[in-house]
């Protein structure tokens, strides 16, 4: 049987992780959309790519951290 503090602490960084997956999703399919519209790829969404990428990262190791 887990405590409260043992299913509190496997949920540590979660939320961090799943804004980052949609920031990277959204950062992909702007780009994606744009560049198959035959426009230029922004530096916008390379930005929103990671930004992405460093929020999931941030979750990971806050989930890990978790005792």
């Amino acid at each position: 049987m887990k405590s409260v503090t043992g299913v509190a602490a496997q949920k540590a960084g979660v939320k961090t992780k799943l804004f980052g997956v949609v920031l990277i999703f959204v950062g992909l399919m702007n780009s994606l959309l744009s560049w198959r519209g035959g426009l230029a790829v922004d530096g916008f969404h390379v930005v929103l790519i990671g930004a992405g990428l460093s929020l999931y990262l941030i979750g990971s190791i806050r989930q890990g951290r978790a005792p």
